[in-house]
């Protein structure tokens, strides 16, 4: 019997193996480098030390953790990441497509999913958008990366967990 993969479409700009992108440098995922450092999110007080613990060890109250969260939720609304980023390969060896993210849809083995291809029409507006952000922000760091291809396509692939 062969390996069990989740089958994905999406309709993006895919990266090569390995490539660093910006989120990866600052030691963030995408979404807390998108918050933090590129939308200038600040937290309204801290809740976790260096290490992602409580402060001093002890939890906070259920009304002091609300009012931490809730304003990020209300910036996250106003302020939402543009693209999604899709693994084509597989958790311990991620290579990744940077699409756009209402194009993204996964089917795990055993449990297919139905859709229709015409509601896959994409903008002008949402290619050029997705072409922009890869320019600006997925830029290779070092002379070992290439620029990448930023023409979008669709991809049909594949990921194991």
């Amino acid at each position: 019997m062969g390996t069990s993969t989740d089958g994905q479409i999406c309709f993006g700009i895919q990266f090569e193996e390995d490539y660093r992108f910006p989120w990866n440098s600052d030691n963030a995922d995408i979404d807390n480098w998108w918050l933090y450092k590129i939308c200038g999110y600040t937290n309204p007080f801290e809740l976790y030390d260096e290490e992602g613990e409580w402060l001093n060890g002890i939890k906070p109250s259920q009304g002091q953790i609300k009012e931490y969260y809730d304003p990020q939720r209300e910036f996250e609304k106003e302020h939402p990441l543009p693209v999604e980023l899709i693994n084509y390969c597989s958790g311990d060896y991620p290579d990744y497509i940077v699409a756009i993210p209402r194009t993204c849809m996964t089917s795990s083995r055993g449990f297919p999913k139905a859709f229709n291809p015409k509601d896959f029409v994409i903008t002008e507006e949402e290619a050029t958008a997705l072409v922009a952000f890869c320019q600006e922000h997925c830029q290779p760091y070092d002379e070992d990366y290439d620029p990448p291809d930023f023409t979008p396509h669709w991809y049909l692939s594949s990921y194991w967990g």
